[in-house]
């Protein structure tokens, strides 16, 4: 029975992420996995299963286009980052209120480690639809993986019979204060965008099969918006919307210096390059009669996608780390400058990255996010990486313009809202203005090292309740 217990919990969990997005599924799995815990005092395997579960209902869409080996592998290996936590029952009958601490602990080390980290399924991007989710402007996402855990102790302590209220009402109360934080409404100076969806010909790995013809979706779906809708200030591209080294095909530089220079706006475009030899993931602000001005390199590589660690080793179970050529990485932070907007490119995967996504929030006053979900279409993954962006956005008081080659693409503001999106898989533009904020939230202020504080108060909380619970008890 544990192990069914053990498995609802991974699949509630699951559920609070996107498509689905029911966000009080999280803290509920958190109860259900404590009170399976506590029942049957199997921590170990009643983690595994858990985690195992979890991450394979989360992470599923992974699986769509390299198979299921890859699949597995990724859940086994973030499986491991949870094996940890059966440690806990050293604790003693107190144990659970150590949880959340232990828990965060181990989703930082996930978001780093290994191969530059992978924390896409961190319990705060699953909270985007939560009443407190703009605790995100104080201390991040790690600040809301915090709460959710929280709450999850809490509503496990209002299910034990005989454990009173109090440690329950302050943990609900401390985390639904981020009901009563204001939200960022400033007046700003608006900027008006055009966001081409140009989608692709085929979708999956080999979505650009045939050279050019992403480029001339996308050239096309521009013409066709700018003919038709208000005139934008600036143009962007989704990530790989040109497909072939610009730089290195002068008839696709050409087309691009026509488009800027015939409606005199500037274009924010997805290349892949090659540069000295080395293949480069790039955004690239194209400018009227001046062409391509500043460069972006994607710093944060998709593991596994953009570079293959482990390669010999891989390749004795698959040809397929033989077919990805590894690029080469970014190193530095580059503002695109349109007028008074000063732009942050980010690149896809490089939103689960704390630390970058801080760099490029100092000197910005707009994130633009470009990405490629053709390689997921069809998939949870294009909702999830939407929460994301929205989480962000919240994070660090910036309106997100995210564009996909295929959908969702999205307009964003500070608060987290969506004001404008597409359908996916089908060529689509959205024109819309959006809000210039170079605000400092709380959480900027605190800086890169936030998630330490974050540590420090969910320690706090555990040492703290279990204090109380025992003269509690002793009483």
């Amino acid at each position: 029975m544990f192990a069914l217990y053990a498995a609802l919990s991974g699949l509630l969990l699951s559920a609070s992420f996107k498509p689905i997005g029911i966000w009080f599924a999280a803290p509920l799995a958190i109860a259900l996995l404590i009170y399976s815990i506590n029942k049957t005092g199997k921590y170990f395997a009643s983690f595994a299963i858990f985690a195992f579960t979890f991450n394979a209902a989360g992470l599923i869409w992974s699986n769509k286009y390299v198979g299921i080996t890859p699949w597995i592998a990724l859940v086994l290996l973030q499986t491991i980052f949870y094996l940890p936590l059966g440690f806990l029952k050293k604790l003693g009958e107190y144990w659970y209120f150590f949880l959340p601490v232990a828990f965060l602990a181990l989703e930082e080390l996930r978001a780093r480690f290994p191969f530059g980290g992978f924390g896409w399924l961190r319990i705060g991007f699953s909270q985007v639809d939560a009443p407190y989710v703009r605790l995100a402007s104080i201390g991040g996402v790690s600040l809301l993986s915090l709460a959710t855990l929280l709450l999850g102790v809490a509503a496990f302590q209002l299910a034990k019979r005989g454990s009173g209220i109090t440690i329950p009402a302050i943990a609900i109360a401390l985390t639904l204060s981020g009901i009563f934080i204001v939200p960022n409404n400033s007046p700003r100076q608006t900027f008006q965008v055009l966001a081409v969806q140009g989608s692709v010909p085929k979708l999956g790995l080999n979505f650009n099969d045939r050279a050019t013809e992403v480029f001339y979706r996308h050239l096309i779906q521009s013409e066709k918006s700018l003919s038709t809708e208000k005139r934008p200030d600036l143009i962007i591209w989704p990530e790989n919307s040109v497909d072939v080294d610009p730089f290195k095909n002068p008839k696709i530089g050409q087309a691009l210096s026509s488009l800027v220079d015939k409606y005199n706006t500037p274009v924010i475009v997805g290349a892949v390059l090659r540069t000295d030899g080395e293949l480069q993931n790039a955004s690239i602000l194209w400018q009227p009669k001046t062409g391509a001005t500043t460069r972006y390199v994607k710093r944060h590589l998709t593991p596994f996608g953009e570079v293959m660690p482990l390669r010999s080793i891989l390749t004795f179970f698959s040809d397929l780390p033989n077919q990805i050529e590894d690029f080469s990485p970014g190193e530095s932070a580059v503002i695109h400058q349109v007028g008074q907007a000063k732009i942050a490119p980010i690149i896809c995967f490089e939103l689960v990255d704390d630390r970058l996504i801080q760099s490029s929030a100092d000197s910005s006053n707009l994130f633009v996010v470009q990405t490629n979900s053709a390689t997921f279409a069809n998939t949870a993954e294009s909702a999830q990486q939407l929460a994301i962006t929205r989480i962000r956005s919240i994070e660090h008081a910036r309106y997100s313009v995210s564009v996909s080659t295929v959908g969702i693409s999205a307009i964003i503001d500070t608060n987290g809202l969506v004001l404008k999106s597409t359908k996916e898989n089908i060529a689509a533009s959205i024109n819309g203005a959006v809000a210039l904020n170079a605000t400092r939230t709380i959480y900027d202020q605190v800086g890169q090292f936030a998630w330490m504080l974050m540590l420090l108060i969910g320690l706090g909380f555990g040492a703290g309740l279990s204090y109380a619970a025992r003269v509690v008890k002793r009483r």
